[in-house]
């Protein structure tokens, strides 16, 4: 039969927040690390501070061949360990030496980025004006040449208009003449027949 209330069945014993602190500091823990391991085994904060200051006051670490000495207890008052800043918590000015330095980098970066769209619009500028001359080169050629070959037409056009007007004045010519011209020529048959 099971016992009642659980009488008869054997509890684990708890260590002491002394006897715990004793062996902590002997393993070369540091007070910080071995309150916050004391805190970790479920020890109040009142029994961490007794037990500090049991240890600290009262006892002092036992020289090899000399028995430990007791020292009267003093009061001592639990302070929690100082937090340690987060790891992701940085000083003000250490955010601001930060913030600066992005911009700084950022602004770098733009007045680059703007120094080559300066650059850029200065080379299509000048491009710009080349083709814009020699457009207006190719204009002036091409009126030029247009001009020439109007004068061309126009030369032609009066050439045209004096072979006209020389045809024109030997068809006189030859009406007057053909007449005379013809009666020879039957003359001479004439003759050419009667011999």
């Amino acid at each position: 039969m099971a016992p009642l209330f659980g009488m008869g069945e054997k509890k684990a014993v708890k260590p002491s927040a002394a006897q715990q602190l004793a062996a902590l500091r002997q393993q070369g823990m540091d007070d910080d690390s071995i309150i916050m391991a004391l805190q970790s085994q479920g020890y109040s904060p009142d029994e961490i501070s007794d037990a500090l200051s049991g240890f600290d006051q009262g006892f002092q670490m036992p020289q090899p061949g000399r028995p430990p000495m007791q020292q009267p207890q003093q009061s001592f008052s639990y302070q929690p360990p100082p937090q340690q800043p987060q790891q992701d918590q940085l000083p003000e000015d250490k955010i601001e030496e930060i913030a600066e330095a992005i911009i700084d980098e950022k602004w770098t970066t733009l007045v680059k980025d703007i120094n080559k769209m300066v650059e850029w619009k200065d080379k299509v500028e000048t491009r710009l004006t080349q083709i814009d001359q020699e457009l207006k080169d190719m204009k002036e050629r091409f009126e030029a040449l247009h001009a020439g070959v109007i004068g061309k037409i126009n030369d032609y056009d009066t050439n045209i208009k004096d072979v006209g007007v020389e045809i024109k004045a030997m068809e006189k010519v030859f009406q007057k003449i053909l007449p005379t011209f013809t009666e020879n020529v039957n003359k001479l048959e004439r003759m050419m027949k009667t011999k």
